[in-house]
């Protein structure tokens, strides 16, 4: 997801029960609806809790932190059991990228 960042992205695709390796000419339209309302669910949600604030670096102008890294599924959480189905959220590697994602809830 282009753009999106890898928190984000990790967590709409999550949502979505979409794999992030998906071959997007195989999505079908309904998928890719899905997909772009979990996108919207989550920078919403994200947006009402100030964003996600690893560190300092990641503050408002206010000089306060973002709570939505409290309520991440996929990022983040690896070896931690998919808050849907308990599996252990995996970390892969491709491209110059990595991404969360549950392998069960989230197959290619």
């Amino acid at each position: 997801m282009s753009g999106v960042g890898n928190i984000y992205a990790d967590e709409t695709l999550w949502r979505a029960k979409c794999h992030p390796e998906k071959i997007t000419s195989e999505l079908t339209a309904r998928k890719i609806t899905n997909i772009i309302d979990c996108a919207t669910e989550v920078m919403g949600e994200a947006i009402a809790q100030g964003g996600t604030s690893f560190d300092d670096l990641y503050i408002n102008v206010n000089g306060e932190s973002g709570f939505f890294e409290q309520a991440l599924a996929a990022y983040g959480q690896e070896n931690r059991p998919c808050p849907r189905c308990g599996t252990p959220i995996k970390r892969i590697t491709f491209g110059a990228r990595s991404s969360h994602l549950c392998p069960r809830c989230q197959r290619r």
